[in-house]
C-alpha cells in the first residue's frame, strides 16, 4: 500500500463530487508563538497499545508541549469484516491514542481515504488531542472508505457513531455517512448512533467536513453513553447471508465443563499423544472411569452444522459477544519429568488480523505463548500443568471442516515426553 501526498488525496474535489463550500470567518488576531525548547532528563511515558496506528509518534499528546502530525491517506477500502463468515463486525478510530481497532488486509496500518486542511494536534495538556484545520481561514475535510462488497451475504444494518463532533453544529461543520458517492450522504448526529437498514451499496465514506475553525474528536466532549469509546467513531456492520442455509445448531455439545485431564503414558513408556478431532467431537483419550473428556472451560460458542455448504465450525453464539474454549492438562507424573512437549492446532486461520487468540499457558497463568495458526510449537520447560485458550474477539468461524470429510484431523494435538526423575546435586 503505497503512501500519498502526506496531506491531500489522491483524488482531486472535482471527482470526489465534495463541494468547496465558503463560509465567513470572524477576523483573527495573529499570535506570535514563541516555541519552548524543553529537555527532559529522565521521561518516563505511558505509551498506549493499539492494533493499527495513524503515523503518529509513540508521545503524542502525552508530554505537556504542543505537537501536532500530519496525516497521510490510502487509496485501498477499509474491510468491515466481510472476508470471513463475520455477522457482525465492529471497526474503530481512537483520536487520543491515534489506533484503529483494525488493519488494512495487508496488517499495514489503516489511513483516512482523503484528507485536506486537516492535522491531528495537542495543545500539550496530557492526552488533549483532536483534528483541527492547519489554515483556519480555509475548508478541512478528512474521510473515510469502507468496503460493503462480501460474497454470499450482505450488510443489514450499519450503525455509525461519531464522539466528539460536537463543534460541528450551528454551521462549524458537517460529519456525514455517504453511501456509493459523495452525493448520497445522510448527516452523522454528534454522540449517538446513526442507523442505516439495508444500505444496498458497495462503499461507505464517512467523514467530517470543518467549515469553521473548530476541533473534532476531542475527548474532552465527554459521552456518557459510547461504551469506552471516548473519542473518534464506529463503525458497527450486521450481515445476513444471501443464501438459505439448513443448520444444525448445538451449543451445549461439551457439557459439564471444568475438569482437568490427567495425561499420562501407558506403563513403561515415556510418550504420550492427546488428540481432540472436532469433526467426530472425539478425543484419543477418555476419563479414568471411561467417561469422555470434558473441556476445562466453554463460553459463548456454538457448534454448527451447515448442511448447505456441508460444513461444520465453532463459532460465537452471540456475534457481537466474545468466546473461548480452553482445555487444561495435568501432566505430573511420579519419578518422571516433562522433557518437552509439542502442540499443534489446526483450522484457526481467522484469528489471524486480531480475529481473535489462541495461547499456550504453563505452570502459572502468565507463562503464556502465541500458539501459530499452521505448524507446531515446542515448550521445553519442566511442564507440569498446561492449558490452550481459543478466544473469539470477531465473529469468526474456527475448526472449519467438510462434513463428509472422513480423515483423522487432528484439531488439537499435544506430543508429551517424559525423562526418570532428575538427580539432585
Amino acid at each position: 500500500m503505497s503512501s500519498q501526498n502526506p496531506v491531500y488525496s489522491p483524488l482531486s474535489l472535482g471527482e470526489t463530487n465534495i463541494s468547496q463550500q465558503k463560509h465567513p470567518s470572524k477576523k483573527s488576531t495573529a499570535l506570535a508563538l514563541v516555541g519552548t525548547l524543553v529537555i527532559f532528563s529522565t521521561v518516563s511515558l505511558a505509551i498506549f497499545g493499539g492494533f493499527s496506528n495513524d503515523d503518529s509518534d509513540d508521545n503524542f499528546g502525552i508530554a505537556h508541549v504542543p505537537y501536532h502530525k500530519t496525516l497521510t491517506t490510502q487509496n485501498e477500502s477499509i474491510q468491515l469484516g466481510n472476508r470471513f463468515k463475520n455477522r457482525y463486525f465492529e471497526f474503530k478510530y481512537e483520536i487520543v491514542r491515534g489506533n484503529y481497532s483494525h488493519t488494512n488486509e495487508d496488517e499495514l496500518a489503516v489511513k483516512p481515504f482523503i484528507v485536506r486542511n486537516i492535522e491531528r494536534h495537542s495543545d500539550g495538556e496530557p492526552y488533549d488531542v483532536y483534528l483541527h484545520k492547519i489554515k483556519p481561514d480555509e475548508e478541512g475535510m478528512i474521510y473515510w472508505k469502507f468496503n460493503l462488497k462480501a460474497t454470499d451475504k450482505v450488510v443489514k444494518t450499519l450503525v455509525i457513531r461519531m464522539i466528539g463532533i460536537n463543534q460541528t453544529l450551528n454551521e462549524g461543520g458537517k460529519a456525514e455517512a455517504c453511501l456509493e458517492t459523495f452525493e448520497n450522504c445522510l448527516e452523522a448526529p454528534a454522540n449517538q448512533d446513526l442507523t442505516i437498514d439495508m444500505p444496498r451499496a458497495d462503499t461507505l465514506f464517512l467523514g467530517v467536513k470543518l467549515y469553521k475553525n473548530i476541533k473534532i474528536f476531542r475527548k474532552a466532549e465527554r459521552c456518557v453513553r459510547c461504551s469506552g469509546l471516548l473519542s473518534g467513531f464506529s463503525v458497527k456492520a450486521y450481515w445476513v447471508s444471501t443464501q438459505d442455509h439448513l443448520l444444525n445448531i448445538s451449543s451445549t455439545f461439551h457439557d459439564d465443563s471444568g475438569r482437568v485431564f490427567a495425561l499420562s503414558p501407558k506403563t513403561g513408556e515415556n510418550y504420550a499423544k492427546f488428540t481432540y478431532n472436532f469433526i467426530n467431537n472425539l478425543y484419543s483419550h477418555t476419563e479414568p472411569d471411561g467417561s469422555p473428556v470434558r473441556l476445562f472451560d466453554f463460553n459463548g460458542l456454538e457448534r454448527v452444522e451447515d448442511y448447505t455448504e456441508n460444513t461444520v465450525f465453532l463459532r460465537r453464539k452471540n456475534p457481537k459477544e466474545k468466546g473461548n474454549i480452553r482445555w487444561a492438562l495435568n501432566l505430573r507424573i511420579d519419578g518422571k519429568y516433562v522433557e518437552k512437549v509439542v502442540i499443534g492446532i489446526i483450522g484457526i486461520e481467522e484469528i489471524a488480523n486480531r480475529g481473535g487468540t489462541a495461547r499456550a499457558c504453563w505452570n502459572v497463568l502468565y507463562n503464556c505463548i502465541d500458539i501459530p495458526i499452521d505448524g507446531t510449537f515446542t515448550l521445553q520447560n519442566n511442564v507440569v500443568d498446561l492449558s490452550l485458550d481459543i478466544e473469539l474477539d470477531e465473529d469468526i468461524q474456527i475448526f472449519r471442516t467438510k462434513l463428509d470429510d472422513e480423515g483423522s484431523l487432528e484439531n488439537v494435538s499435544v506430543e508429551v515426553y517424559w525423562r526418570g526423575q532428575r538427580e539432585n546435586n
